[in-house]
């Protein structure tokens, strides 16, 4: 047998496990709602303390002041408890407003009214001793303000649990459990306290709210010290939400299925010239005057900007519910006007530098070739030999930068199969003018997924450039397969060169090139784009013997030859 009645038993047993979890959490009351939490656990732990005990109190006036403090803890739990909510779930502003200040209101106007009822009897009157399982239960009608007291502090706690709720929907498994067990705790003496208020029940003087709380106190455990629910906290991510809307430089709109503005960014109020406050609910296209279906994805708008002509990327976004229904759609703007212009004027540039500068200048490749024929001064004639050599320097440079455009061009399209050993001989086959000789030794059957136009530049331009600026008699590149790790595939071009200076290595290094140091061409710049493009790397060594450059190729597919080293090679010469 119990030493007390089941009901003081319980009810003390509840009140002793609420301080325990008062007492761990203390050390995080500095957390998002912890101090809020702590507070209502506060109220708790004198709800059952004083039930408990007064139910051991057959002195009616000392049972009264017993019944009093009770009154008090159980007004005093909602409030914190739903503040707690608010904070832990990331609205903790809502807090600092006069509304939650009217909502205090109302437990200290309880706890006036319910200390001073024997004056008024707003609160109870008719007070009694009515025992029942050997505990001093009491008696009394309820009057108008308990109704109010306990359904409004009930109302309160409920909230608190539908945020801790939606918090479950929002943010998913990080603090599902956690959030379900404290939210779910909740409903026992709550429930226990609603038959109380109403008289429901075989025992109606019987409160069992506070014998209830064990279950309560038991979820909590669960929640703050099984699982750390404050070492994890939803505010820190509803924070972040808003914080990257807010701080978003780009204008971001959210309207809802009507097209009415639901949200925007202060990026978005400043662009368009418009305030918040003012256009919430508006229809978008009344207060952005720009031609958009908020149901299509890249388009490509133009707008007034202060004056002056902007041109935006908007990126659409559909918003759906937990159910999955649409509830609206997020507009993201970018501007790019610039770029815009830009590129037009590159294109221009490009059309310009590609017809007309390409032709005069064949032309003038022509005109020096038959004047170096029908000159017989020596020293004139090489000069225009020289003067030629030039421009067919600037002709190949241009050429080289119109092929490495169209292989750019043609990274829009999905990767596909490129055998390299039969791509690199291709390359070769293009170089043998060069009077050198290209070792290719690649295995036959190594397959990378990959751009081949890009891939086809890399090492157009790094053979080119090997057999070009060597100062051997007979120039000579080899093209060699070192390894493959994992879907990579190391690959090293050796040439029997002077090497490449090293001011030319540093620009590329650097990314830019300055008046003061830049490189002699286009075809290193072009190597170390086409590298960047399919997501490889690019190392130089420089030596005695030449330089050798190795380029890290990923998309390798499955290479049993490449894997085993049998590298037969190929020469073209």
């Amino acid at each position: 047998m119990l030493p007390l009645p089941w009901p003081v038993f319980f009810s003390l047993l509840s009140g002793l496990g609420t301080v325990f979890l008062i007492a761990y959490l203390w050390q995080h009351r500095r957390k998002p709602g912890a101090n809020w939490f702590l507070l209502a656990l506060v109220a708790q732990a004198l709800w059952c303390v004083s039930y408990g005990v007064s139910l051991l109190v057959f002195d009616p006036t000392l049972r009264w002041a017993f019944e009093v403090v009770t009154w008090i803890a159980i007004t005093w739990t909602g409030v914190p408890f739903l503040a707690f909510g608010l904070n832990y779930t990331g609205r903790g502003g809502l807090i600092r407003t006069p509304w939650f200040g009217l909502l205090v209101l109302l437990p200290v106007i309880t706890t006036l009214l319910v200390v001073t009822n024997p004056v008024h009897e707003l609160v109870w009157r008719g007070f009694h001793l009515d025992p029942v399982f050997g505990a001093a239960t009491v008696s009394y009608e309820f009057n108008a303000w308990a109704y109010v007291a306990i359904m409004v502090g009930t109302v309160f706690a409920a909230s608190g649990t539908l945020l801790l709720f939606d918090t479950v929907a929002s943010y998913g498994p990080l603090y599902r459990t956690e959030a379900l067990a404290v939210g779910i705790s909740t409903l026992p003496p709550g429930i226990a306290l609603l038959i109380w208020l109403f008289g429901l029940g075989p025992v109606p003087q019987l409160n069992l709210s506070a014998a209830l709380f064990l279950p309560h106190v038991l979820l909590d455990a669960y929640a703050f010290v099984g699982s750390g629910m404050f070492r994890f906290n939803p505010a820190t991510r509803r924070t972040a939400d808003q914080s990257a809307i807010e701080a978003l430089e780009n204008p971001f709109v959210v309207v809802n299925t009507d097209e009415r503005i639901v949200d925007l960014n202060p990026a978005a109020a400043t662009t368009f010239g418009v305030t918040t406050s003012a256009v919430l609910g508006d229809p978008f296209p009344s207060v952005i005057a720009v031609d958009l279906d908020v149901t299509a994805d890249d388009q490509v708008v133009a707008a007034s900007v202060d004056g002056e002509y902007r041109e935006f990327t908007v990126s659409t976004a559909e918003l759906r519910d937990p159910t999955s229904a649409l509830v609206g759609y997020t507009l993201l703007f970018q501007d790019v006007t610039d770029r815009r212009r830009r590129k037009q004027r590159l294109e221009i540039l490009n059309r310009v530098l590609r017809h007309n500068l390409r032709n005069d200048l064949n032309v003038a490749d022509g005109y020096l070739g038959i004047a170096v024929d029908r000159v017989d001064d020596d020293e004139l004639r090489e000069m225009l030999e020289d003067a030629r050599t030039d421009v067919e320097a600037v002709i190949s440079m241009g050429e080289k930068a119109w092929a490495f455009e169209r292989a750019i061009d043609s990274t829009t399209a999905s990767p596909s199969a490129v055998e390299l050993r039969a791509l690199l001989s291709n390359v070769a086959d293009l170089e043998d003018s060069r009077s050198g000789e290209v070792e290719i030794t690649v295995p036959a059957d190594l397959v990378l997924t990959t751009n081949r136009a890009v891939i086809t530049q890399l090492f157009a331009n790094l053979v080119e450039n090997g057999l070009e600026h060597s100062n051997a008699d007979r120039p000579s590149v080899s093209i060699s397969l070192e390894r493959v790790e994992d879907d990579i595939a190391i690959v090293t071009v050796r040439d029997d060169g002077p090497g490449i200076p090293a001011h030319e290595l540093a620009v590329l290094d650097r990314g830019e090139e300055t008046a003061l140091e830049h490189g002699s061409g286009l075809g290193l710049w072009i190597v170390s784009w086409c590298v960047r493009t399919i997501g490889g790397e690019l190392s130089f060594e420089t030596d005695a013997r030449g330089t050798t450059v190795t380029v890290r190729l990923p998309g390798v597919a499955d290479s049993n030859t490449a894997r085993s080293g049998e590298q037969p090679a190929v020469s073209r010469q």
